[in-house]
């Protein structure tokens, strides 16, 4: 059966949108894994080759992540994964805590018992997932848990300004290599969290999600110390300016 040219060129468009989103997760995944590090060069040849597709959809999906702020364009050079200093982790992490406190005063009034059997899950496969070793899975769980927490607050702009960080909180974590912090560590570290929001009080539960990301944010900006200074500051010190900044 002959397909008529213009129906064909339709097709190619549809493969093509296709397989640029396909390329842009693709991306991303390597992007908040850690296997690109800040300052990699995207050769969008070999990931072409890599990939078996040709150079379009590739191109279309790097220049997407560019205008989202993720990869740089150096003229002449390509582009290459957005470097992160200091500054931006304050940036990401005191708005991350501001949404993530507003998200738990919203979600626990409208939390039921199997919202909270859900969270206690994720943690039991956080945990899981620490004693296996699969720190993969571990990660995921644990965005999970907070992505869920937007969720349950039912305000659709909360959770798009939570999505709007996401990629940014993961590509920090994976610079600074937390797996080197002990995996059963970082899953239990959540487990005061839930009970917080168990029990119903909702200035306990406020207060455990802002110590808890509060924790990750004073390690985050301290590994970022250390790139940028060659050693890294005081933690005493910097946990004190992280928890300052936070409460600013």
């Amino acid at each position: 059966m002959q397909v008529a040219p213009e129906r064909c060129a339709v097709q190619r468009l549809i493969d093509t949108l296709s397989l640029s989103d396909q390329v842009r997760h693709y991306l991303l995944e390597a992007l908040t894994s850690g296997r690109l590090r800040p300052g990699d060069r995207i050769n969008e040849a070999e990931l072409a080759r890599t990939l078996g597709i040709s150079r379009n959809p590739v191109r279309e999906a790097v220049s997407g992540l560019a205008q989202r702020g993720f990869l740089v364009s150096a003229p002449r050079r390509g582009h290459f994964l957005r470097r992160f200093t200091p500054q931006d982790v304050d940036d990401v992490f005191s708005f991350r805590i501001c949404v993530e406190s507003f998200a738990v005063r919203q979600a626990l009034p409208r939390m039921r018992p199997g919202d909270h059997d859900d969270l206690a899950r994720l943690v039991e496969r956080m945990v899981a997932a620490a004693r296996g070793g699969r720190l993969a899975d571990l990660h995921q769980a644990d965005m999970a848990l907070h992505r869920r927490i937007c969720e349950l607050s039912g305000n659709r702009q909360t959770l798009r300004a939570h999505e709007g960080i996401d990629t940014e909180v993961q590509m920090l974590i994976a610079y600074v290599d937390l797996e080197r912090e002990p995996p059963m560590h970082s899953a239990l570290a959540h487990l005061p969290v839930v009970e917080a929001l168990a029990s119903g009080d909702v200035e306990r539960a406020v207060a455990a999600m802002r110590h808890h990301l509060e924790t990750t944010w004073a390690f985050v900006h301290r590994m970022y110390g250390r790139a940028g200074r060659g050693e890294p500051p005081g933690e005493a010190d910097e946990r004190a300016g992280a928890v300052r900044r936070a409460r600013a």
